[in-house]
């Protein structure tokens, strides 16, 4: 096998532990987790094991003050922001509909840049935009019946809080290894969390087995492995191909709400996510110039 054949089996791989996230969460909270427990528990354990594998790899942890804080500073309000309304969401829509409506970000990235000035306009993002536009309003016309107004509101603020994030991580963080930003980035979400759970009385610690299991889970599926996957496989096959790989996670999330959950899609909710995913490529293949190589994902 080639390396670039390696390189995209390990994106898609990393894509596939992404989509667990939303199953897994609403596992977590079947088994008495809030919030607050399982973003803790899932940044903090993440940690743990990424500190054990780049001291085995040897790798410097040390950076300077300035990067320092400004890794604090997105971990706590960037990653960790955009993570709590992701699990928000959860609470109220079902984890196929949560996984295709985090997707609109990278239409917002475009949008965000273009005010900037950081990207030029151009013929492929004006159609890029107006077809993810399109997915979206079809996608949440098919299901607004069924979905709850604050579960729609508080993934597309994760998807907005997102795209500032690959924004600002691709302006200040080229110089950093991705891992170590990783790590810095999940550490100070996780400890954030903790001290919130602790100062409000949030901290659960009295879980059914499945609750620990799913937590345990979040840690190191979707976050751990994925992260570490995603990175690895980001060596091989190049910024773009890996963005346009990572665009199966919604698409697995969906068969895997179906056959885990019991959810289902109807077809319109399906052309919708299609459409929106669509335009996605269409800014990764011709018209986006921020590449989505920073920190972590969702």
């Amino acid at each position: 096998m080639s390396q670039k054949h390696h390189g995209a089996w390990l994106i898609a791989a990393s894509a596939a532990g992404f989509a667990t996230l939303g199953i897994l969460i609403k596992s977590a909270f079947s088994g008495g987790a809030n919030i607050s427990t399982i973003l803790a528990g899932r940044f903090l354990i993440a940690s743990f094991f990424l500190f054990l594998y780049l001291r085995a790899r040897k790798t410097p942890l040390c950076i300077g003050r300035r990067s320092s804080l400004q890794l604090m500073l997105m971990g706590m309000v960037g990653y960790g922001g955009m993570s709590m309304l992701y699990a928000n969401a959860i609470h109220y829509l079902p984890a196929s509909l949560t996984g295709m409506l985090l997707y609109t970000y990278p239409a917002l990235v475009t949008v965000i840049a273009l005010v900037l000035g950081e990207e030029s306009f151009n013929a492929a993002k004006g159609v890029a935009l107006v077809v993810c536009s399109a997915g979206l309003v079809l996608l949440l016309g098919a299901s607004f019946e069924g979905a709850r107004l604050e579960g729609v509101l508080s993934v597309l603020g994760a998807a907005g809080i997102y795209s500032c994030y690959i924004i600002i991580g691709n302006r200040i963080l080229k110089n950093i290894d991705p891992l170590v930003t990783s790590l810095w980035v999940c550490a100070s979400a996780g400890f954030t969390f903790l001290v919130y759970a602790l100062a409000t009385g949030g901290l659960t610690v009295d879980l059914a087995p499945v609750g620990w299991l799913s937590i345990l889970g979040i840690a190191l599926f979707p976050t751990l492995i994925a992260v570490v996957g995603f990175f690895a496989g980001l060596r091989l096959v190049g910024a773009t191909n890996a963005s346009i790989i990572s665009m199966l996670e919604p698409l697995v999330t969906v068969l895997l709400s179906a056959v885990l959950l019991g959810e289902r899609i109807t077809a319109l909710q399906g052309f919708g996510g299609a459409v929106l995913l669509f335009g996605g490529l269409i800014l990764q293949l011709w018209g986006n110039e921020v590449r989505h190589e920073t920190v972590t994902e969702v």
